[in-house]
């Protein structure tokens, strides 16, 4: 792993784990149900920012290095196969009809700018 993602990610787990351990607690104290359930959105919360971090270093190093050489298509078979164990809750509703590139406000390739090439 990248070592500034691996740090991250360890961070971030260990206060999953310190969320995890008061919620454990909390259900032990019978405290008011709803307080133990935003508890538990903040543990998810933090599982989620993980999720991301891993997904981020995956592409920038596995993905990154098959592409190059040359298995392309396999990684990203992979790669969308491995995007069901992905929370997605951006918050933003996508819409069948909407193209997905129309959500990203800058794309990075060419294919999909909206605005005129400057020549």
């Amino acid at each position: 792993m990248e070592p500034g993602l691996k740090e991250d990610a360890a961070l971030r787990l260990k206060v999953a784990v310190g969320h995890l351990e008061s919620v454990r607690k909390m259900v032990d104290q019978d405290v008011y149900c709803v307080n133990i359930m935003k508890q538990l959105a903040a543990v998810q919360a933090s599982l989620e920012q993980v999720q991301r971090i891993l997904l981020r270093n995956h592409l920038l190093t596995c993905v990154s290095d098959a592409v190059s050489q040359g298995f392309g298509p396999q990684i990203i078979d992979e790669l969308v196969d491995a995007m069901k164990y992905m929370p997605f809750s951006t918050g933003q509703a996508i819409h069948p009809a909407e193209p997905l590139h129309a959500l990203v406000e800058h794309p990075v390739c060419q294919c999909h700018r909206t605005e005129p090439e400057v020549t």
